[in-house]
């Protein structure tokens, strides 16, 4: 599967676990995501990363 930056993804082990991918390679992937007000980042094989389904989210307009 191809990432890019900017793309939303989970842990397959994990799907209700949103992040933001930051930065990709041939074999890792760095994401960052908020738990509560902290800002994490950690760096994932990328096999163990799935890619959001972007045609199921929903856009809400306030």
């Amino acid at each position: 599967m191809q990432f890019s930056v900017g793309d939303i993804v989970y842990l397959i082990a994990y799907p209700s676990h949103r992040m933001t991918v930051v930065e990709v390679d041939d074999f890792e992937i760095a994401c960052r995501w908020f738990q509560g007000a902290a800002v994490k980042e950690g760096i994932f094989p990328l096999h163990m990363i799935a890619k959001e389904d972007r045609s199921k989210t929903v856009e809400v307009i306030a």
